[in-house]
């Protein structure tokens, strides 16, 4: 599943998906990409490529469900659309829309306040 998250964003793809839980992992045919295990065990886990593009986040989604199933092999049992994909990209969207609205807010300026002549402790 690919969604494009547009910008401007608080920062790149690499730190927005860490910060996500997400693992990089750099072996597979040079584009970066990034893990997200749902148990202790290495499957099932999310797995994303994701690359800043046009200002904005592009990010292409899938739950590997098993490992490669032959040696020598990248083909594995992987899901590319349902539920628990369509659940996990909101999830990301979610978040990276939350922080582009909270960082990048503008900053409220304080008033300071008149400051009175300072009296004893009996006046």
């Amino acid at each position: 599943m690919k969604t494009f998250i547009p910008g401007p964003l608080t920062d790149n793809a690499r730190n927005l998906l860490r910060k996500l839980g997400y693992g990089e992992q750099n072996k597979f045919s040079g584009q970066t990409a990034f893990i997200k295990r749902t148990s202790s065990g290495d499957f099932p886990r999310y797995h994303a490529y994701v690359e800043d593009k046009d200002g904005g986040l592009q990010v292409n989604l899938h739950l590997d469900q098993k490992g490669a199933s032959h040696e020598g092999t990248s083909a594995h049992g992987g899901e590319y659309e349902g539920p628990l994909v369509e659940q996990e990209m909101k999830y990301i969207v979610a978040w990276v829309n939350h922080w582009k609205q909270t960082e990048l807010q503008p900053t409220q300026t304080v008033t300071p306040k008149k400051e009175e002549k300072k009296k004893g402790l009996w006046g």
